[in-house]
C-alpha cells in the first residue's frame, strides 16, 4: 500500500532537501500539468529545484545572479540544447520586479520555487497582488522566527550577517507569515520538507480529489543550522528572538498596505 503520507515521497536528484520528489508528487497530482515552471534563485543549476523538471521536459523561467546565470547557460546547452528556458541574470527587488511580473502575467505557471534567502515575502506579496497564482508554490522559510507572523524589514543589497553578524539567522519569513499570506489568496498549505527548510503551498481547485487524502510534516526547524551551531532548534529560536525580534514586522502590516 502506497504511503499517505507526503513526505515519504521526498527525494534529491538535484535538489538540497528533497523537493525534487515533492515536486514530482505534487505534479502528478494536477489536473493539468502546461510543465512550465518559474525559479528565483536557481544557482548555477548544479543544485536547485528545477533542474529535475528541465531534464524531464519542462520549459521555464530562471534568475540568479550573472554569475550563476551564465554557468547555468553552460550546463543547459549539454543538457536540453533545444529547451525554452528562459535565463534572467541579476537580483531581484522591489524596485524591478514589475518588468518581471509584466512577462509572468502573460504564463500559465505550474510550479514556482523561490530562495534568494532574504526579502523573499516582499517579492512573492507583490506577485499575489498582481494576480499571478502559480499553482504550487515552494518558498523557503525561516524556522527560528517562532509561532508568530513575522517578516525581516526590506532593504536592497539585503546582507542577513550584516543584521545578525553571530549566525546569520536574519533573513526571510516564519511559516506563519506565509500562512496568513497565502492564505488570503486561497492556498492551501501542504508540508515542509524534512530538513526543515522550504514550504508547499497549493491552489486546491488545480488539483485531483485524491491530493486532500494525504498529510504532510507541518513543521521542522531548519537541521542545517542546528548541525552548524550544535544547538537545538528551540534553543536558536529563543536567542534570535530575544536580541532581533524588535527588528521583525507583523506580516500583516506588509500584506494590508
Amino acid at each position: 500500500m502506497r504511503s499517505k503520507k507526503i513526505n515519504d515521497y521526498e527525494y534529491s536528484k538535484f535538489s538540497q532537501n528533497g523537493e525534487d520528489g515533492l515536486i514530482d508528487f505534487l505534479t502528478k497530482k494536477l489536473k493539468k500539468n502546461n510543465k512550465f515552471f518559474v525559479e528565483f534563485g536557481c544557482s548555477n543549476g548544479l543544485q536547485n529545484n528545477s533542474r529535475n523538471l528541465i531534464e524531464n521536459g519542462w520549459s521555464g523561467i530562471v534568475c540568479d545572479l550573472p554569475k550563476n546565470i551564465n554557468n547555468f547557460v553552460s550546463l543547459l546547452k549539454k543538457i536540453n540544447p533545444k529547451g525554452k528556458i528562459e535565463l534572467a541574470g541579476g537580483s531581484i527587488d522591489l524596485e524591478n520586479i514589475n518588468e518581471i511580473i509584466i512577462k509572468l502575467k502573460k504564463l500559465k505557471i505550474d510550479f514556482f520555487s523561490i530562495d534568494i534567502d532574504s526579502y523573499d515575502f516582499y517579492i512573492i506579496h507583490r506577485i499575489l497582488k498582481s494576480k499571478i497564482l502559480p499553482k504550487i508554490l515552494c518558498v523557503e522559510y525561516n524556522s527560528f522566527f517562532g509561532k508568530d507572523p513575522l517578516v525581516v524589514k526590506y532593504h536592497l543589497n539585503f546582507d542577513r550577517y550584516k543584521f545578525d553578524k553571530k549566525r546569520g539567522l536574519y533573513f526571510g519569513s516564519s511559516l506563519q507569515a506565509w500562512k496568513v499570506l497565502l492564505k488570503k489568496y486561497n492556498y492551501k498549505f501542504i508540508c515542509v520538507d524534512k530538513n526543515g527548510v522550504n514550504a508547499f503551498f497549493i491552489l486546491p481547485h488545480e488539483f485531483k480529489k485524491s491530493i486532500f487524502s494525504y498529510s504532510g510534516l507541518s513543521f521542522k526547524y531548519t537541521s542545517v543550522f542546528i548541525k552548524k551551531y550544535r544547538l537545538q532548534g528551540q534553543i536558536l529560536e529563543n536567542e534570535f528572538l530575544k536580541v532581533h525580534k524588535k527588528n521583525l514586522i507583523n506580516a500583516y502590516e506588509i500584506i494590508d498596505n
